[in-house]
């Protein structure tokens, strides 16, 4: 009977070993924690940074524009112009 009720603690401390093994701990859970924060940060980063140039971008574009849009207005205003007085 000693026998048989050793075999199973031994098996019982085998399958418990394995389960310990197999979760997690809280301090790996912290540290995994912090690495996935560190990432997320970074990501962000690399985002806010890509925003920023494609806003900078924009505003390029858009007063390129308006000053085309300026120009032309004004060649038209200059046409019609020229148009009433030699007409």
């Amino acid at each position: 009977m000693d026998e048989h009720i050793g075999e199973r603690v031994c098996t019982l401390e085998t399958d418990v070993a394995v389960i310990h093994s197999n979760y997690v701990r809280r301090d790996e859970f912290a540290d995994l924690r912090t690495e996935v924060r560190v990432g997320f940060a970074q990501v962000d980063a690399r985002i806010e940074t890509g925003i920023a140039k494609l806003d900078a971008q924009i505003d390029k574009s858009t007063a390129t524009l308006l000053k085309w849009l300026f120009a032309s207005q004004l060649s038209v205003a200059a046409l019609v112009l020229a148009a009433i007085k030699y007409l």
